[in-house]
């Protein structure tokens, strides 16, 4: 019930009930002060009129009383029949006195007549003066009114009209005619009330739809439309809520769009973009982020990590990050033990106040950028070393045979022995070289046909078996089972061959074991395996040791005359048949190479 009167509905009701009830009750205390007085005044005309037709009327009975004392009784009936007829029909009580105060008739008490009245207002009115009040009857308990006039004629007072005239008849007038008013007042308050409800409703009921429809709208539903029920002013309040709908759908809509879009971008980018609050609370992180930096957004969030802590930074107060201009690079170790190197730039966000927002930081992973670099500038350096030590050999027995050397024939054989050994090293070094620089401006062109394996590999053995007997080294060829034929570019993999038996020889010692074994293996390809018992690789240098120039041991592998570019070009060639190529190697107790080529079917790899 509360809950009701708390409407505006009831609230219109009740305001114009007291809107009414008030205008009544100004109206009303108006009219009956104005009944009133009207009555009253009406009345005390009444009884003026007949006091002054009656005192008139005597005034000739009270001066012949004075000449002819003899008919006073003949008098005293004439004023009785007088009285009783112009003023009892009214009720009124009247008594006739004489100058001396004496009551000659009256029209109630008869046993008064012959005594003198002890009135005040018959005193003043024999003194010639009016009197007129209002009093209660002691005897009644009612209201009466009191007229005292005198009767004088010639300035001569021969005596008084006493009347006294109830004027309940009148109250009684004026209680009926207020009586009336309050029931007219509440029939009108019932009126209103129900014109107030209507009136209420008509404006009420499209404010209701109106709030529906806003929690609706607040809700997510933009399909319904508030009823436009006029054209007033809340009709058009509701055609303008209507408007409003529409375009707060559009734009709720379009911030959809916009945000999707956002999303997407930010899920797609290959940068990682991370967004901070003022005080440097993680807020935002996309796809690539949570994925440079092996988080997830949820975790980082709940246990509040801030932007230093998560980056591996100084705290804000130390290394402020807003004005941070210069990109950062950051040398990282993630959880799973992967060292990465990220870029980062930070961007402020800043208010329409001015006042600093939040923090947008934008990584990028440039490990593999860095790491190319590096290779770069050791390729560089490399290749200028690699150059500089043959030529620098040349240059000397070339500087020696000038000063004289070449005059003694074996001195000079020698020396130009090793020239031209220095020279043939040079030449497969840049041979090497231009074969990279091809592969990594026009990629590897292969010519591919069917190959018999067996044979490929038995020519391959041979063609090492003499360099591998000056090493001391035994040599064995390992085919459980006939392969079938290979789908491969022959010169490609005999130059994978060489370069991988020619290492294995190289570094296994005297008495040490080289063995080529070859298999079917279970995805329709050949796996070919090269195990030495040789010196082996560091753990530490396998994931490097298809880098090239790379070099285990660099003053041993110089010795033996290696550019340090086999195993690159090897992996170039083997990746270009869509296989791959593999090493596993133990420190002081071998190594094994292993690689994969494409069966033969139908004129094609299977």
């Amino acid at each position: 019930m509360r809950r009701l009167f708390k409407t505006i509905q009831w609230k219109i009701v009740v305001i114009y009930m007291l809107l009414i009830l008030l205008a009544m009750q100004f109206i009303g205390a108006y009219f009956a002060r104005e009944v009133e007085s009207y009555y009253i005044n009406n009345f005390s005309e009444a009884l003026n009129a007949q006091a002054s037709l009656l005192a008139s009327l005597l005034e000739s009975d009270l001066r012949s009383r004075e000449a002819k004392e003899e008919n006073v009784e003949q008098m005293r009936l004439d004023i009785d029949n007088l009285i009783n007829n112009l003023v009892k029909i009214n009720g009124a009580n009247v008594q006739v006195i004489d100058q001396t105060g004496t009551v000659l008739s009256t029209t109630e008490d008869r046993s008064i007549i012959g005594r003198r009245t002890s009135q005040p207002e018959v005193t003043v009115a024999l003194l010639g003066t009016r009197s007129e009040s209002m009093r209660i009857d002691p005897r009644t308990g009612a209201r009466v009114k009191v007229l005292v006039l005198p009767i004088k004629g010639d300035q001569i007072v021969y005596g008084a009209v006493y009347m006294v005239a109830s004027m309940e008849g009148t109250y009684t007038t004026i209680r009926k005619m207020n009586g009336i008013l309050a029931s007219g007042t509440m029939i009108a308050l019932l009126i209103t009330a129900g014109l107030g409800f209507v009136l209420a409703r008509t404006i009420t009921k499209p404010v209701k739809e109106m709030t529906r429809q806003a929690r609706s709208v607040a809700d997510g539903d933009f399909k319904s439309n508030v009823r436009v029920y006029s054209t007033d002013e809340i009709g058009q309040l509701g055609m303008a809520f209507n408007h409003m709908t529409r375009r707060l759908q559009e734009a709720i809509l379009q911030q959809e769009e916009e945000r999707e879009k956002l999303a997407s971008i930010l899920s797609n980018m290959s940068d990682g973009v991370i967004a901070a609050s003022r005080d440097g609370q993680i807020i935002l992180l996309n796809r690539a982020a949570e994925e440079m930096l092996q988080v997830e957004m949820w975790d980082v969030i709940n246990r509040g990590r801030t932007l230093p802590e998560l980056l591996g930074l100084p705290p804000e107060e130390e290394m402020p990050l807003h004005l941070q201009t210069e990109p950062l690079f950051i040398e990282m170790v993630l959880p799973n033990r992967e060292e990465v190197i990220l870029r980062v730039m930070f961007t402020p966000l800043q208010h329409d106040s001015g006042k600093r927002g939040g923090i947008i930081a934008v990584v990028a992973d440039v490990t593999e950028q860095q790491q190319m670099e590096h290779q770069r500038r050791e390729f560089v350096a490399n290749v200028s070393h690699e150059l500089r030590t043959p030529l620098t050999t040349i240059k000397s027995y070339v500087e020696a045979l000038l000063d004289g050397a070449v005059e003694e024939k074996e001195l000079s054989n020698r020396f130009l022995r090793v020239t031209m050994s220095e020279t043939e090293r040079m030449i497969r070094l840049v041979n090497d070289l231009l074969q990279l620089s091809r592969f990594d401006s026009q990629g590897v062109r292969l010519h591919c046909k069917e190959v018999d394996m067996n044979q490929m590999l038995r020519y391959a053995v041979d063609r090492f078996s003499m360099f591998s007997e000056q090493q001391e080294v035994t040599l064995a060829l390992d085919i459980p089972k006939p392969l079938p034929s290979v789908y491969i570019d022959q010169d490609a993999i005999n130059q994978v061959l060489d370069n991988l038996l020619s290492n294995a020889v190289k570094y296994t010692p005297q008495g040490g074991r080289v063995v080529v074994h070859a298999q079917i293996h279970a995805q329709n390809r050949v796996q070919i395996s090269i195990t030495d018992t040789g010196i082996g690789i560091p753990s530490r240098d396998l994931k490097r040791i298809f880098e090239r120039f790379y070099r285990v041991d660099k003053a041993r592998s110089r010795g033996q005359g290696g550019t340090g570019l086999g195993l690159a070009i090897a992996r170039e060639l083997v990746q270009a048949h869509g296989a791959d190529i593999e090493i596993t190697s133990e420190l002081n107790a071998g190594t094994t190479v292993t690689f994969w080529v494409p069966l033969f079917q139908g004129g094609s790899a299977r």
